[in-house]
């Protein structure tokens, strides 16, 4: 399943109940309050994001924000592996290039995702112009 949510503005985030382990392509193109991306990040890890990816403005806090809630929700201590995040930033991508390694390069260990949440924190939505990257890639 491929799912875009648009967000130009710092407002609550669902997630497709559906998406159980999944990863997600964090596009941030536009500023995001700290507070509002450590929010985020933990909603990610309690719905089930498996495998996050940032790009764009301050793509390696995203990483930090995704790996200090997974690491908070099992209390900084032991976790099962088959929950652990992998996180990982793209600074110095082009959007096809972060779109691709999303498609391709994004399962590990016995993990198969094939759920990918896109969250768009942009000035202009580009659903379409995202899915037609990632179906291309």
């Amino acid at each position: 399943m491929f799912k875009y949510v648009f967000l130009p503005t710092d407002v609550p985030v669902s997630f497709p109940k559906q998406m159980t382990k999944f990863k997600c392509l964090i596009l941030v193109e536009r500023e995001v309050s700290g507070i509002y991306r450590n929010e985020v990040s933990k909603a990610l890890v309690k719905a089930g994001c498996l495998f996050s990816l940032a790009w764009g403005m301050e793509c390696s806090a995203w990483d930090d924000s995704v790996d200090w809630a997974f690491l908070e929700s099992y209390n900084y201590g032991d976790y099962p592996e088959d929950k652990f995040v992998m996180t990982t930033w793209h600074a110095d991508e082009t959007l096809e290039e972060v779109i691709e390694f999303a498609k391709h390069c994004s399962d590990y260990s016995e993990v198969k995702l094939e759920d990918i949440l896109v969250l768009d924190f942009a000035h202009h939505e580009r659903s379409e112009l995202i899915e037609q990257l990632y179906r291309a890639a």
